[in-house]
């Protein structure tokens, strides 16, 4: 992919920085970023050609910080709560399945064959990051068995599912073709998971009008992205 630069004075604020690549998220997992020029990022992120370069030296260096948001902000969050004794298992089953969802949303194949392509060493990052997950993911559900809030089941098939249905529950070309609406067919999946997973005592703890009412952010995240 060629780099585009132009020189001059560079602003450095990583919050602006990163404020302007949040709002590429969207397009880059909608068609991937290699079709992108510069143009087109500096359209997305509303400010001129000539600021884009005062924040940006190229595309790649954009590319870079949406993998660290992706890796920050989504796929790394198990690390804030999987492990914590203060959360009951309801709630972090909960807290697995809508950031499952959100990793699905912004890990599109067009943006991770363009990372393959173009960067294969973000993408082996952003490749092991989720591996990782997915491993600690699988031993939260093992955990839930042993301590009899979950259903005895294969947890890594569990993980799976997850990984192939999200895919197939954000895409609205599967959805119209199926009369289905997103946010009905992601809080009608959040219940066949709940009912499929959560035994009868730890599925009455669970507090599904807070999920309900959060599915509303979810869906706007979805379509509109994360800016």
């Amino acid at each position: 992919m060629k780099q585009e630069e132009q020189p001059g004075q560079r602003y450095v604020d990583p919050e602006c920085r990163m404020k302007f690549a949040t709002k590429l998220m969207y397009p880059v997992k909608s068609s991937g970023f290699q079709s992108l020029r510069m143009d087109d990022v500096a359209r997305y992120m509303d400010i001129s050609k000539a600021t884009l370069y005062k924040y940006f030296s190229s595309k790649e260096e954009i590319v870079s910080i949406i993998v660290e948001i992706f890796l920050d902000q989504i796929v790394d969050l198990y690390q804030e709560y999987l492990e914590d004794p203060n959360i009951s298992f309801g709630e972090k089953f909960q807290r697995t399945f809508t950031q499952t969802m959100m990793i699905a949303n912004y890990g599109t194949e067009p943006f991770l064959s363009d990372l393959r392509e173009a960067m294969p060493e973000q993408h082996e990052k952003v490749e092991a990051a989720i591996r990782a997950r997915n491993e600690k993911l699988q031993a939260f559900y093992e955990a839930g068995m042993e301590a009899g809030a979950f259903e005895r089941q294969n947890a890594a098939l569990l993980v799976l599912q997850d990984e192939l249905l999200f895919r197939k529950l954000i895409d609205p070309i599967f959805l119209t073709k199926r009369n289905l609406t997103l946010r009905g067919a992601l809080f009608d999946y959040y219940l066949m998971k709940k009912k499929q997973l959560l035994t009868a005592e730890t599925a009455a703890s669970v507090d599904d009008e807070a999920m309900n009412a959060k599915m509303d952010m979810l869906v706007n995240k979805i379509l509109h992205g994360m800016a």
